[in-house]
């Protein structure tokens, strides 16, 4: 390979071990804020977790791609030497690097792809981060598979049983996850050659000194000084209005927030104040939002004071309700008991109640969640979430629990073009192009599946596994091509574009089925006519000559 080769599968190379770090730390540290009650002790301590994960991860993808063919080409060693430059900071070459190598080799066999992904699985919040884990792990496997400018018959059935791999435990299908196997075990992950490398080295990399920099910034003798009341409430504020869609409940929890700051302000003068209900109920279909705007809610509350921290409780009818008789109570009071000072939200909130009256385990949990939402109003917040229909039955038939929550607020479907920016988003986060012809197949087939939507539309979750399955089929795509480039690894064209529920066939039909792209002019908000070459794009507007992104259209046919 000659020097500018090298130099670019370099640079390359770095940045897909600095993005798989931070996809780790980032995802660490943000977990750690949002949700304490998680994270199971220091934030600190995560954080080291997640960073010795990532080193892991990155391990078990070098080796097993390097072994797909039994060789070890010397662009291979190439790679090996800047990871390791990358995990430890140590600078090696020759039978020191072989040495090293061999210890890469010896740990890879002691780590399994269920334990270097365990957090973003078993924790739900980082549910969305998975693809970027899945991201980083296919561009570094593509990298060491081609980084000597071939691919070899068993690099490529490699990366196709690797993806396939990564998948059937980022998403295991009703299957448990093990809390027990999160972290590595504790020989491993260490510095291939102990008596000069480490993490404590003196000698390093850019890249080890931002390693250590960061360790030092996660010792809780050097912690940041929290932010104060009102710069939390600013950035939970701006969180909620940077969301992409959901007008109504923006204004909601708006008003909601203003309605609490006026009251606190009165309670502050001596004035009198109205008896206060904090709990809430949201309605709508899958993916609109509901858990999202939840979090930020205890970001909220807990920012002003009416909480004493804020964080939230997660979790549906099996956090409440017990196997046995007797058990319903104990187990409803103890997960409200980890909510208290926060939100506890509860998904899916109707099937406590059942229509037939049968049902005494979630009549048992009903009826003590209705004691601790009276007894403790003062510092907990319960947030009950579900279809539209079936959570206005559930207050209906519950006298009790419809006189405690004066807020309901409706989460509507988001648009097609809203479905668009939010797969934009994933992709800005995972470092991927989209391409107008991409962007327009996209568009029209998440118009067509609204327009023929039903109560199970996917919303949010129909985008995520549309990203999920188009970066797939890129993967897919990749894997075939022997000379990489940071183009082809970032690029999505129009046939990577997948949408669940819809065949290419389909998607190829509806392109060629009339319709019209328009986007609301700016300056004199007329509807412009865009054609599909333009999306992505900036276009100006006929009228008042306005210019601006036309990054996604309303479909009208």
């Amino acid at each position: 390979m000659s020097e500018i080769g090298n130099s670019r599968l370099i640079g390359l190379l770095r940045r897909v071990l600095l993005d798989c770090r931070r996809v780790y730390v980032d995802s660490a540290h943000w977990l750690a804020k949002r949700h304490p009650t998680l994270i199971g002790g220091k934030e600190a301590d995560f954080v080291r977790l997640m960073d010795d994960l990532h080193r892991g991860l990155l391990v078990k993808v070098y080796v097993t791609m390097v072994r797909a063919d039994n060789r070890w080409t010397g662009p291979e060693k190439l790679v090996a030497a800047t990871m390791i430059e990358h995990l430890w900071g140590e600078k090696l070459k020759g039978s020191a690097l072989r040495e090293a190598a061999t210890g890469l080799f010896e740990q890879a066999d002691k780590l399994t792809w269920q334990v270097l992904v365990n957090p973003f699985v078993r924790h739900e919040p980082l549910a969305n981060a998975r693809s970027q884990v899945e991201t980083v792990v296919m561009r570094l496997a593509n990298l060491v598979a081609k980084c000597d400018g071939q691919t070899m018959p068993e690099e490529s059935d490699a990366l196709h049983e690797l993806q396939h791999e990564l998948d059937s435990v980022l998403y295991p299908v009703g299957a448990a996850v093990d809390s027990a196997s999160e972290a590595p075990p504790a020989e491993l992950l260490k510095p291939p050659l102990t008596q000069s490398s480490g993490p404590h080295a003196q000698a390093g990399t850019s890249d080890q000194n931002a390693s250590r920099e960061n360790k030092q910034s996660n010792d809780s003798s050097s912690d940041p000084p929290s932010l104060d009341q009102e710069e939390r409430l600013r950035n939970a504020r701006v969180e909620l209005y940077t969301l992409i869609g959901l007008r109504t409940v923006k204004e909601r929890v708006k008003s909601y927030t203003n309605f609490l700051r006026l009251q606190q302000q009165r309670r502050e003068t001596g004035l009198s104040t109205m008896p206060i209900s904090l709990h809430m109920v949201f309605m709508g279909n899958p993916g609109t939002g509901k858990t999202t705007v939840a979090r930020i809610m205890g970001q909220i509350l807990g920012a002003m004071g009416t909480l004493s921290s804020g964080h939230v409780v997660e979790t549906d009818r099996s956090g409440l309700v017990a196997e046995y008789a007797g058990q319903t109570a104990t187990k409803t009071n103890q997960l409200i008991d980890s909510a208290r000072g926060g939100v506890l939200f509860i998904d899916e909130a109707y099937s406590l109640v059942d229509a037939s009256g049968d049902d005494a385990y979630g009549r048992e949990a009903v009826q003590t969640l209705l004691k601790r939402m009276e007894d403790d109003r003062d510092d907990l917040v319960v947030i009950l979430a579900g279809y539209t229909d079936e959570m206005g039955k559930m207050l209906e038939s519950n006298p009790g629990l419809k006189s405690r929550i004066n807020t309901k607020i409706e989460f509507e479907d988001y648009l097609p073009e809203d479905l668009g920016r939010i797969f934009e988003v994933l992709c800005n986060q995972n470092q991927y192009e989209i391409s107008a012809e991409a962007r327009h197949r996209l568009l029209l087939g998440f118009h067509h599946l609204y327009e023929n939507r039903d109560r199970h539309f996917g919303n949010g979750r129909l985008v995520r596994n549309a990203f999920e399955d188009t970066v797939r089929r890129l993967a897919d795509r990749v894997a075939e091509v022997a000379v990489l480039s940071e183009d082809l690894l970032t690029s999505l064209t129009r046939d990577d574009v997948t949408v669940p529920g819809l065949s290419q066939t389909q998607l190829t039909d509806l392109s060629d089925q009339p319709h019209r792209l328009k986007v609301r002019c700016q300056g004199c908000q007329k509807s412009v006519t865009i054609e599909p070459a333009s999306l992505g794009r900036k276009v100006r507007c006929r009228t008042c000559k306005e210019v601006q992104p036309a990054m996604w259209a309303h479909v009208q046919v």
